[in-house]
């Protein structure tokens, strides 16, 4: 039996829209399109046999033409190589299958026969002679919830080497999709290697004989916790797959959570975020806990002042003030100060909702640190 090298990768999602980044999602758009040729130069650097791409190669079902240029230009370089690099394309859950769709369009199944498009409804089956490979795959379908592409995918009795393909969440509990596999499904296929997608973190799923990965995204596309892309480069042929992780992106996803009662004002919280100062993380910081009375925090001074010291930020404030101490009792009626906190009070009491009771609250919080830098409020 032939030792074979495969590359790969899912979930690259070209040009999506990335709205959250604001001006930066047009960099992360260029980003992501660099990192993708870096996939297509690993491959030829190894000079690998098979390219996967386990799904959501593009953001949605209906590309813009220069995406789709771009796409089929570097898979043109894997076809074009000496030995040819064969490549395996899945449907995933943004660009899926629809009948008539993209996978039907002239363009797609015009591509080169070493290109496999892994598209039939029913699950497809395409065979690779020259290494003794077998490749499984079962598109997701447009519109259609309760998908389960794993419990379709069985290996070839008569092929030395077999691949699956499927783009789904791992079914844990705790995350309902449209599209799931458990680790029964894996264990029952009978594959060297399952090659999966969706989820943009590397997951290993292996069950037993069946090793299973998902190499997550090659370029971080967002922000959460990731570490840089990757991708996941597979030998098989000689025993169980071996699975070596081989780093593609430039960019890494940080969650940084602080909280609000350990700050004594906003150059405190300056200070503590400047400490994950870098431009090539996306920061998402969330603000919990109580916030000490007088004690204001102003995260739009934060954003201003750091910018530029990350490639993305965004600022969650789910702190509460902490009104105990507040009351209107505690103030002179008399001065503006004792005034503002009664009519803040009444303000919270009347709230008719969550939210308008958070806003009043806030503005108490932030009235009384203000008023307090002026003498206790006293005219």
């Amino acid at each position: 039996m032939a030792v074979i090298q495969l590359l790969h990768t899912a979930d690259v999602h070209l040009d999506a829209p990335l709205g959250a980044l604001g001006e930066q999602g047009s960099r992360l758009r260029a980003l992501v399109r660099e990192a993708f040729v870096r996939v297509i130069d690993a491959a030829l650097e190894r000079e690998v046999q098979l390219v996967i791409i386990a799904g959501d190669l593009f953001d949605t079902r209906t590309p813009a033409g220069a995406t789709l240029d771009f796409a089929l230009t570097q898979l043109g370089r894997l076809s074009g190589a000496s030995p040819a690099i064969h490549v395996a394309l899945l449907p995933g859950t943004h660009d899926c299958r629809a009948e008539g769709g993209l996978w039907d369009s002239p363009r797609i199944t015009g591509l080169p026969h070493t290109v496999h498009v892994l598209a039939d409804p029913e699950g497809a089956t395409a065979v690779v002679p020259d290494f003794d490979l077998a490749l499984h795959g079962c598109p997701h379908l447009c519109g259609r919830g309760g998908q389960r592409p794993v419990g379709v995918l069985r290996a070839s009795d008569d092929a030395g080497i077999n691949v699956g393909v499927a783009h789904a969440s791992f079914e844990r509990g705790d995350v309902k999709d449209d599209s799931m596999f458990d680790a029964a499904e894996i264990a029952a296929t009978g594959l060297d290697y399952l090659a999966l997608g969706h989820w943009h973190s590397w997951e290993e799923h292996s069950v037993g004989d069946a090793v299973a990965v998902n190499p997550g995204s090659p370029e971080v596309a967002g922000f959460g916790e990731r570490e840089p892309g990757a991708v996941a480069l597979v030998t098989l042929g000689d025993g169980p797959a071996r699975v070596e992780r081989v780093p593609i992106g430039r960019l890494r996803a940080v969650s940084l959570e602080i909280e609000a009662g350990d700050l004594g004002g906003t150059e405190d919280l300056v200070a503590r975020v400047s400490e994950h100062a870098d431009p090539d993380c996306l920061l998402e910081l969330t603000l919990t806990g109580l916030a000490p009375p007088g004690v204001l925090v102003e995260t739009d001074t934060l954003r201003e002042r750091l910018a530029d010291d990350f490639f993305a930020l965004r600022i969650r404030d789910e702190s509460h003030p902490a009104l105990e101490g507040l009351d209107a009792e505690a103030f002179d009626d008399r001065l503006t100060l004792g005034k503002f906190v009664k009519l803040a009070r009444q303000r919270i009491e009347a709230a008719d909702d969550d939210r308008e009771r958070r806003v009043a609250e806030r503005a108490l919080h932030i009235g009384v640190a203000m008023l307090a830098d002026h003498e206790g409020g006293r005219e």
